[in-house]
Order: structure tokens, then C-alpha cells, then sequence
């Protein structure tokens, strides 16, 4: 976002292109990150910045891909006023087409003995954000669906989702992630 005049020590918007939806889908077990380093300096611009991330030995992001405009992701405020508490529900959709094989494989690993996950999505806006980062978070729904014409096509959407995380989602610095992913083949 361009640094127009502030208001309320906030940018002001000037325009700038505001894409929705995510490119891509970077996900591993909660438990090979080892290690992240997330700034905390007091400038507002790289507050809540993922720097670097440890991964256990031998252990990667995978990737996933996905058409336009068929995933997404966010975030919810939870409040309980008499407890005097607040955390956040994050939830990434992420929208599968064409059943086959290979992704069916990769779903039933994703939710398999109640996995806790680490998710990194890369936006259409070319930044990137890591949710789950406090506790992980679980796959909630799998809704397939062969649908009743031929021109509806097949769609197997999952969600993932973490309740009471103590941390908004963080920025992911881009210059990481290349290291984090596997090699394909």
C-alpha cells in the first residue's frame, strides 16, 4: 500500500490493487516447525513479520495450487467479555477441482489421526501469511461433490480450520519461501 497521508497513524488508502482469493497453499505438519522468527520491532510496517522458519530435519512445505477465484482464507475476532479474553478463529478454504486419485491421497493424509497443521497461503496480491502458527490447525470439511450437470464439473473443497489462536496471522517474508517447499520430482 503507497504511504499517502496518514490517518489515525494509519495509510491512507490511495487506490491501490486489492485482490481476493489465493494462488497457492503451502502446508505441513504443526509439529516439523521447530522454529520461527517474527519481529517485533516497533515499526508498524514489519510488525508481525515471519523472518525465518526451522523446519525438523528432513521435512518440507508441501504446495498446492489452485484455479482463480476458488480459494480463500481468514480470520474472526473471538471475544468473551466476562472472561476478559480474545483470540482468533482462522479458516482456509481451499478449492480442489476434479476428483482423482492423487488428491483424494493427499486429503486422507491432511486429516489423518486429527493432523495439526501449519498453513502459509500466498495471496493474488503476492503476499503471503501464516495461519496456525500458535497451535495448528485441523481439517473441519470435505464436502465432494459430483454435481448434477455435466458443465457443473467436480469440486472437493476442504476446510482447515484453528480456533483460539492467540496470534493474528502473520506476514511471511517472500524471500523464505523457496527453502520451505519440496522438490518436486
Amino acid at each position: 500500500m503507497a504511504l499517502c497521508n496518514a490517518l489515525v497513524n494509519l495509510p491512507k488508502d490511495c487506490g491501490d490493487n486489492n485482490l481476493g482469493s489465493i494462488k497457492r497453499a503451502l502446508i505441513a505438519d504443526y509439529l516439523d516447525v521447530t522454529a520461527k522468527t517474527v519481529t517485533s520491532a516497533s515499526n508498524p510496517d514489519t510488525d508481525g513479520n515471519v523472518t525465518a522458519i526451522t523446519m525438523a530435519i528432513g521435512t518440507k512445505f508441501n504446495e498446492f495450487s489452485f484455479p482463480k477465484d476458488t480459494s480463500m482464507f481468514g480470520q474472526d475476532l473471538v471475544v468473551d467479555l466476562v472472561a476478559d479474553t480474545h483470540s482468533w478463529n482462522q479458516t482456509v478454504e481451499l478449492g480442489f477441482r476434479r476428483i482423482d486419485l492423487r488428491k483424494r491421497n493427499a486429503i486422507s493424509l491432511l486429516v489423518e489421526g486429527r493432523r495439526d497443521l501449519i498453513v502459509i497461503v500466498q495471496d493474488n496480491n503476492d503476499d503471503y501469511w501464516m495461519l496456525g502458527s500458535d497451535q495448528g490447525m485441523r481439517m473441519t470439511a470435505n464436502p465432494m461433490t459430483v454435481n448434477n450437470t455435466r458443465a457443473a464439473g467436480q469440486s472437493l473443497p476442504i476446510t482447515l480450520s484453528s480456533e483460539n489462536e492467540r496470534h493474528m496471522l502473520y506476514k511471511v517474508d517472500a524471500s523464505i519461501i523457496a527453502a520451505l517447499l519440496v522438490v518436486a520430482d
